[in-house]
């Protein structure tokens, strides 16, 4: 059946990680029945681990939705002139994506993850009303999961492909797949598509209630010992409980942007799910200890490991920096921030940027050499047997700071007040909590903290924002128009509606 012909070919080398070996422990099954297969407990499970370790695919969070393409649609990164060395990005750039290239790699990352989309589909609809398969609270754990990776990938889906929110919610975005069959479904207004993601999320959020991530503090990928089985540890690198809120915030703040009737409502639920994983942060989800930035130099904790809410575990995450971000990529393009544009985030100090070169996320992330400044957050660290030389973030802590900031940006001091507690924590200081800090200023923070995770783009959309290219340029700032924002739908998903 065509949604279980994904191997899990990562799954050796992800074994080696120390300490999660039974965790990640898969046996291929491409071979076995499906009914087989998921005849016992050990099926569903891995079934659902092997949609973790595809969302490590390039077509996905390996590349192409974290530090490439969507970066480069963000402006992130400086463009070429050369169109031998630079031709594709010069076009994504453009917003030309008549190109084949550009064709086949957004029908492979829709086929990619629609193809996940459906395997989370064959959990849930076999695991119904078949509880008495599974051992202790696991129905619920593995049931929440797959419904929240459900969530997650519709959600990335429509953030790339769907409307500006912002300006037509109830315009024809994407289908929301919630069943096995292959039959094409209808493509739903932004409003169904966005309601869809808050139900599944919800009720993942209710069938985790006993995760146990609530009940340990071990902090850096909250490792939760079950006694005997160890399939539930290392709870940060799947979708647990807190993330789970995490998401809601994120998409109830995405939903915010509209100004509708329901506006204030869902501000309202954006505000308390993120203060939530805020009062549970300092137990949970600590600020990175700046020992691990300044003290530490072989082995810079660049992703701030004890932030993370959510994230993978990519045993390869190296070629992340090597294919994209390394300046001994050749002859391939290296993808980094213009020189000038640098000077912004990071060397714009005083009350119009909030720059600072004491920041840990420059600290961290960046190097120098010769006049260009290089992107370091996935590079290999000294020791690469340590769990955070292979976490991608997908969502963390600092986002929520950000999140809050943002839904009080008509009330500047407010505004400035959460920033400002994200700063107190990247040693730079405090900005002026006046009327003038304006929302510029929380863009540039944003930059700081989300480069390279394939957020801002997102951001930016849900904002319907100019965004700033070429600091010195006459022409400084990319409009926000539609075309500018939204994806047009892959051609497989076009020609499946002929």
């Amino acid at each position: 059946m065509r949604i279980l012909r994904h191997m899990l070919c990562a799954v050796l080398a992800l074994s080696l990680l120390p300490g999660c070996d039974k965790w990640l422990e898969v046996q291929p099954y491409d071979q076995m029945a499906e009914d087989d297969l998921l005849s016992r407990e050990e099926g569903f499970r891995k079934l659902l681990n092997g949609i973790y370790v595809d969302l490590n695919k390039d077509e996905l969070y390996g590349q192409t939705l974290t530090v490439e393409m969507l970066e480069v649609m963000a402006c992130s990164y400086q463009i070429g002139t050369d169109a031998l060395t630079w031709g594709n990005y010069i076009d994504l750039d453009n917003r030309n994506f008549d190109t084949e290239y550009w064709r086949t790699r957004l029908d492979n990352t829709w086929n990619t993850a629609y193809s996940l989309i459906r395997n989370c589909n064959t959990i849930l609809e076999k695991m119904q009303g078949r509880e008495a398969l599974f051992t202790g609270n696991d129905y619920n754990l593995i049931r929440g999961e797959a419904l929240a990776l459900r969530a997650l990938l519709h959600f990335d889906m429509f953030r790339l492909f769907g409307p500006v929110y912002k300006l037509n919610p109830e315009k024809e975005s994407i289908p929301y797949v919630a069943t096995t069959s292959l039959q094409v479904q209808e493509l739903l207004p932004g409003t169904e598509v966005m309601r869809r993601v808050v139900e599944d999320l919800e009720e993942a959020e209710r069938l985790l209630e006993d995760d146990p991530i609530r009940t340990t503090t071990d902090h850096l990928v909250n490792h939760a010992t079950v006694e005997g089985d160890n399939f539930w540890e290392y709870r940060t690198l799947r979708l647990n409980y807190y993330a789970v809120q995490a998401l809601l915030a994120r998409a109830y703040y995405y939903m915010a942007s509209y100004a509708g009737d329901r506006q204030a409502d869902y501000k309202a639920e954006a505000e308390t799910y993120a203060r939530g994983i805020i009062g549970i942060a300092p137990e949970h989800f600590p600020f990175v200890d700046k020992a691990n930035i300044l003290g530490n130099p072989e082995n810079v904790d660049r992703i701030f490991a004890t932030e993370v809410i959510f994230g993978l575990t990519n045993v390869n995450r190296n070629l992340m920096f090597q294919n994209n971000n390394d300046p001994d990529h050749s002859p391939q393009p290296v993808l980094r921030m213009a020189p000038a544009l640098i000077e912004a985030p990071y060397f714009g100090g005083g009350r119009e940027y909030g720059g600072s070169t004491d920041d840990y996320r420059y600290i961290a992330n960046w190097r120098k050499s010769g006049n260009d400044y290089y992107f370091y957050k996935y590079a290999d660290m000294a020791d690469v047997s340590r769990i955070e030389n292979t976490i991608v973030p997908m969502i963390r802590l600092g986002e929520m700071y950000l999140i809050l900031a943002d839904l009080h940006s008509d009330d500047r001091p407010v505004m400035a007040g959460w920033a400002n507690q994200l700063r107190a924590h990247r040693g730079v200081e405090l900005m002026p909590e006046t009327d003038d800090y304006r929302a510029s200023m929380l863009d540039y923070e944003a930059v700081r903290e989300l480069y390279g995770e394939g957020q801002l783009f997102y951001y930016y959309k849900r904002n319907y924002t100019s965004i700033l290219t070429v600091f010195e340029s006459p022409s400084q700032f990319r409009e926000a128009t539609e075309r500018f924002y939204v994806v047009p739908l892959p051609d497989t998903e076009t020609e499946n509606r002929q």
